[in-house]
């Protein structure tokens, strides 16, 4: 069974504030980039294993964690748990490169919003944030197209 929220285009009212937690630096790198011309997205910080997602989740308080599902000290998904624990009110996407229906099922038994795939596109993934931050959930293990290269 697939599960799949309603994407929001629009930007929230609000700044949505974010935590990248990521091991590569290239991603890290590339996505503050991509999130710098993004008015109602603000990447508060930047996390590298799942321990310091939860130290920084608990320094900012971001309303979305960006989740890389696969980190030095584990598998993200197993991060969910604790990052709840430290700020219920926190939304999680795991980031992964691949993903299939067992997955989105363990993210979602874990209390996570949702899956998104890094094949997607830049549009597509500002909008999956927005509704999740706005309370939605985005289980869709499909890409939605190719990553576009500026």
């Amino acid at each position: 069974m697939m599960r799949v929220a309603a994407s929001h285009d629009e930007p929230t009212s609000r700044t949505i504030r974010l935590l990248l937690v990521d091991d590569h630096a290239l991603v890290v790198m590339a996505m503050t980039a991509a999130f710098e011309d993004v008015p109602d997205i603000e990447l508060v910080a930047t996390a590298t294993t799942a321990a310091d997602a939860v130290a920084e989740t608990v320094r900012h308080r971001p309303d979305v964690v960006l989740l890389d599902r696969r980190l030095p000290d584990g598998d993200g998904v197993d991060a969910i748990g604790p990052l709840l624990e430290a700020l219920p009110e926190v939304r999680v996407l795991v980031f992964t490169g691949a993903a299939d229906q067992s997955v989105a099922d363990r993210v979602a038994d874990a209390g996570g919003a949702g899956i998104l795939l890094k094949a997607g596109v830049l549009e597509d993934m500002l909008a999956t944030i927005r509704s999740v931050a706005a309370g939605n959930s985005s289980f869709d293990v499909r890409p939605s197209g190719r990553p576009r290269v500026r």
